[in-house]
């Protein structure tokens, strides 16, 4: 199954689970069924059918839609009870500063298409599914996750798809997907958490750090590469400009591909440092971050911080590649 990134709607089989049990009869034979051993219960197929887990999805988006709307005091409550991990960082962050990115895509509703359920009965269990924007024809891809028995599903990540990228193939959709730990390579060339760091360290500017196992050929780090270029062009000899990017396994997720590799959800914490060269005596600072600092001129340098989240596929062979990417200001300081 594979998720292209196109002018029509997401499809995804869509595969019937009926109940275990038919009737044929209309009332209770003749014969008493005889007591027997509870069935074991299965571990090689997902704890939820495709309609339930659409449900599940549909539910959660709503309300993480209504939660991403509120404002003070409110969406702070709204947004802890649907959201966490990734998700609720970036919704926090754009929530404090008072601007949700026009690629934010939990500002609207939209019927989800389920990618994959989890294998196994065991917790945490997760749910991928896709949104297709009609607007903007733009896919995202959402991760619910439930960890425990007693906790609801909640919204991990939401990123949307780069145009032109799509997700191999992930198995059986009934028997369900297995998630990885962040650490965990088994039959993928590197783990979630090694092609985050390839990545964050692959996009660094002005060294950038290569690694042949994670390509940095995609639309969101050509974008910050042309972007780093344009700012330098600007500042000539008078200021210096670098960018980190940090990975976060705190907030990695990942499902198992068919083919054996991954596709890894992430997010790096971005900063952007623009420091003043013996040629300058201080910095104006633009308007948009001049409000977070306090002030319009810094005299050694100005420092923004922002997340970006990211969708990783990391197959069996061959390199890594960025499938989605979103990203969200979260701060800035001067001195």
């Amino acid at each position: 199954m594979r998720i292209p990134t196109t002018r029509r709607a997401m499809t995804t089989p869509v595969v019937a689970l009926l109940s275990a049990l038919a009737l044929t009869g209309c009332g209770v034979g003749n014969a008493v069924v005889g007591v027997h051993d509870a069935p074991a219960e299965r571990t090689d197929v997902a704890p939820l059918n495709v309609d339930g887990a659409t449900k599940v999805a549909s539910r959660v988006l709503d309300a993480a839609v209504a939660a991403r709307a509120a404002k003070g005091a409110e969406a702070g409550k709204a947004q802890g009870a649907i959201l966490a991990g990734a998700a609720l960082a970036q919704a926090q962050a754009a929530t404090k500063l008072g601007t949700v990115a026009a690629s934010d895509p939990l500002q609207k509703a939209t019927d989800p298409q389920v990618v994959a359920v989890s294998k196994g009965k065991a917790w945490p269990r997760a749910i991928l599914v896709g949104t297709l924007d009609e607007a903007s024809k733009t896919q995202t891809l959402h991760v619910l996750l439930s960890k425990a028995p007693a906790d609801p599903f909640k919204i991990h990540a939401s990123v949307p798809m780069l145009a032109g990228t799509s997700v191999p193939a992930m198995g059986d959709l009934a028997s369900g997907a297995p998630l990885v730990g962040a650490d965990d390579k088994a039959g993928a060339p590197i783990a979630p958490s090694q092609a985050l760091a390839a990545y964050a360290g692959g996009l660094a500017y002005p060294k950038p750090v290569a690694n042949p196992a994670v390509g940095t050929k995609d639309a969101y780090a050509n974008a910050l590469r042309t972007s780093a270029a344009a700012q330098v062009k600007s500042l000539g000899k008078l200021a210096y400009f670098s960018q980190v990017h940090t990975p976060s396994e705190a907030f990695t997720l990942a499902f198992r591909l068919a083919d054996g590799g991954t596709v890894t959800f992430g997010q790096l914490a971005r900063r952007d440092v623009i420091s003043t060269s013996k040629a300058a005596k201080e910095l104006v600072i633009p308007a948009p971050y001049s409000k977070l600092v306090g002030k319009t001129k810094a005299s050694r340098s100005l420092t923004i911080t922002s997340l970006e989240s990211v969708v990783m596929v990391v197959p069996a062979k061959g390199a890594a590649t960025t499938v989605g990417a979103d990203e969200q200001m979260v701060s800035a300081t001067a001195q």
